[in-house]
Parts: structure tokens; sequence; C-alpha cells
């Protein structure tokens, strides 16, 4: 058994990066829907989603992008790949998504929530964090228990997010359709 002092800081933040391919190949799904003009990338790392969005112009003129990223160094790298397109309405917020969350989800709603969400298991997550993430899953009728992995929360709070019309795309673990606390994010996710 990995303790979490055996862990390295890496796999404690749950930051595993999306190579390039993957994200230009999400981003492209949506390239020919002229009905997004709002998106998020709720854990931008290093800003690889961020990037092919802007790259691939699938923010439109009157469309922004709003970025959240926990960890300030990368926050920096993010920023570097967005002055890209200076014109461009981007949002970066150096903060926690659950925290995020908490304080927009009365009045942010988006057209396309992409990324690829922390991998932190419950036991490593910040006792505020554990709170939040609590709280995001009773709200949506699921059962809150220390199995759930951080990525769980992030799901249930960005589909939250969604406008009426809108779409997701997440690099997610093949566990979702396997493990027995993934069985009521099934149903949720069934559901909306």
């Amino acid at each position: 058994m990995i303790l979490k002092e055996d862990s390295t800081k890496q796999k404690l933040r749950g930051a595993y990066y999306t190579p390039q391919a993957v994200a230009e190949k999400m981003v492209s799904f949506f390239q020919e829907d002229a009905s997004i003009r709002t998106i998020l990338e709720p854990s931008c790392g290093n800003g690889v989603f961020a990037e092919m969005v802007l790259k691939k112009q699938l923010l439109k003129k009157d469309g922004s992008l709003t970025a959240i990223e926990i960890e300030a160094s990368e926050v920096q790298k993010a920023a570097k790949k967005m002055e890209s397109v200076p014109s461009a309405d981007v949002r970066l917020f150096a903060m926690d998504f659950f925290e995020y969350y908490e304080n927009k989800k009365d009045e942010e709603r988006f057209d396309l929530i992409l990324g690829n969400p922390p991998y932190i298991r419950y036991q490593y997550l910040k006792e505020q964090q554990r709170a939040q993430m609590s709280q995001i899953l009773t709200e949506h009728g699921m059962k809150a228990n220390r199995l759930i992995n951080a990525w769980v929360g992030f799901l249930v709070a960005c589909v939250h997010l969604l406008s009426d019309t809108g779409k997701i795309a997440f690099v997610i673990p093949a566990e979702i359709l396997q493990v027995a606390y993934a069985q009521e994010l099934r149903l949720f996710l069934a559901k909306s």
C-alpha cells in the first residue's frame, strides 16, 4: 500500500497531463459547432486544451474562455500559451475549481466544458476539498464516500455548469464503467 507521504507531488495533486494530440482531437469534435460561445477548462494545468481552443479558432469573436488551475507555476505556463491570441476573451483563474464552483454555480453556464480533471484519491484531498466535493455530490442526489476520486466531483460540478444545450468532453478513467462508487455517477449522467 502506498502511503500519502510516499507519493510524488504530482500524484498528490492529480497532475496527469493530456498529450497535445488528444487535446487537439477533442477540440476538433466541436469545430463546426456555431452554438459554442462560452468555454470552460476547469483544471487547465499547463493550458493544453486552452491552447488548442485558440489554435483551432474554436473561440468565436464574441466568445469567452475560462480556465482554472490551482497550481501557480502551471498558471504561468498556461498564460504564456494563451498570449498567442491577445484579442481573445480569456479568463485565467489561479484557484481551486471546487472553490470557483462554489462561488459561481448559480450564475455561470458554459456551452462547452472540456479538459482532463485531476485524479486525486479522497484521502489525498485537503479537508476543505473533501467537504466541497461532498457537498457537490449530495446536492446532486449522490452519496459522498471515502472511495470517490476528485475527478467524480469535477465531472458532476461541470455537468451542473453546462448551459441548456451545453456539451462536455473529459478525459476520464475507464473505472467509470466498472467501479461500484461510480454507479451513482453513471445514473446521474444518464439523467442529466
